[in-house]
């Protein structure tokens, strides 16, 4: 584009320079041409702007983050003129598109359109646009060039997905649990509980389930023998969507998919987090766990739900402070963490901290006065079926 300014530049001198020593019917037609098809070239790129139309789709308005979503759009030219060129650029700091470049250039002919299949996938959790979102056309002679925003982007809410694990390879768990049976390793028994996803189908209980009409999953020697505590951070350590999106679907991944593991093995789970005040649900069915994931789905993330705050309201719960395993999932490690942990290891309840870190953050060290405490730090981008 530069190098056809400065032809364009070069000519409209030379044109002047013949015009002035030389004149004459030729030379003034020349100088008219040169300084007229900048103008003319501008006035198409502006044609070319208001009679451009972008259409694009989706199927709904919900959907679970890393998970392939169908999308298409469609560059219509709807002018009696050709398009020269047209580039599209996309949301990409919280969605990307499989095999579609982006700023991709296309040329359309009076009338026709063209239209690109592909899929979406959005990386976290929350309320953000996806697809085009800037429009990029440049004129014939290729002198000027016109970025502009797509007035019509598309929203969507991403849920935060849910990761089955089937062990914790971060911490010796049987032995954090010390329960009568192995875990893995128990004996099947005659009572049954209700079907959760990433069970094995060979502890399905046939006679049982087609009796209530749903599935349900033999229970094992020693599964409510105890019951775990996850305590989930709701504090927004930063103002920037591209720092704190990333860190608070972790979060929230860990949190489902450590409820998830424990309700597969019949052991309840109390989940607390802070919103206005301190929050817990007792987690002991397939109701319970999916009436805690809308929460998470939901789930807000401010300022002003301090660790203090959400530490202070767990102190006072009888379920919490004498427990057996308390998990912490934060995005700091903080005074009031550690004082929280230091009150459960004194009443012989283990801590287990995850903590979703950026990439490049200082790892904190726990302190000596805290035996029982395991802390395990996780990148907001980690695969935790490799961290856990």
């Amino acid at each position: 584009m530069l190098r056809n300014r400065i032809i364009i530049g070069v000519l409209w001198i030379v044109s002047l320079v013949g015009i002035t020593y030389y004149g004459g019917t030729i030379s003034y037609g020349f100088f008219a041409a040169i300084t007229l098809l900048p103008m003319l070239s501008l006035c198409y790129l502006l044609s070319v702007r208001f009679r451009f139309s972008i259409y694009q789709n989706i199927e709904g308005k919900t959907f679970v983050s890393n998970h392939a979503i169908p999308y298409f759009f469609t560059l219509q030219d709807e002018a009696k003129f050709a398009f020269a060129s047209v580039k599209v650029y996309f949301y990409s700091d919280f969605s990307s598109l499989t095999e579609l470049a982006d700023g991709e250039e296309y040329e359309l002919l009076p009338g026709t359109g063209i239209t690109r299949d592909t899929m979406l996938l959005c990386k976290y959790r929350g309320n953000y646009n996806v697809g085009i979102r800037t429009v990029e056309i440049t004129d014939f002679l290729r002198l000027f060039r016109m970025r502009y925003k797509n007035r019509e982007p598309l929203e969507v809410f991403i849920q935060p997905d849910t990761i089955v694990i089937d062990d914790l390879s971060s911490v010796r768990l049987p032995r954090l649990l010390a329960l009568e049976a192995p875990i893995g390793g128990a004996v099947p028994e005659a009572t049954v509980r209700e079907y959760l996803p990433g069970d094995s189908l060979r502890m399905l209980h046939w006679k049982a389930s087609a009796k209530e009409d749903r599935l349900l999953v033999r229970r094992s020697t020693g599964e409510q023998q105890r019951q775990v505590c996850i305590v989930l951070s709701t504090y927004r350590d930063s103002d920037e969507p591209e720092d704190y999106l990333p860190v608070e679907n972790k979060m929230l991944e860990i949190a489902l998919a450590l409820s998830l593991l424990f309700l597969r093995r019949g052991i309840p789970v109390r989940a607390s987090h802070r919103s206005v005040s301190t929050e817990s649900c007792l987690l002991d069915g397939t109701a319970a766990f999916h009436s805690y994931y809308a929460t998470c789905a939901h789930m807000s993330f401010s300022p002003s739900y301090t660790d203090d705050g959400l530490f202070s309201g767990l102190a006072a719960k009888p379920d919490t402070v004498n427990g057996h395993i308390t998990f912490f999932v934060l995005n700091r490690w903080s005074a009031e963490a550690e004082r929280f942990a230091r009150i459960l290891n004194g009443n012989g309840v283990a801590v287990v901290v995850y903590l979703v870190v950026r990439d490049g953050a200082t790892v904190p060290t726990l302190p000596e006065t805290l035996p029982r405490t395991v802390l395990v730090p996780v990148s907001a981008d980690a695969n935790l079926r490799e961290v856990l």
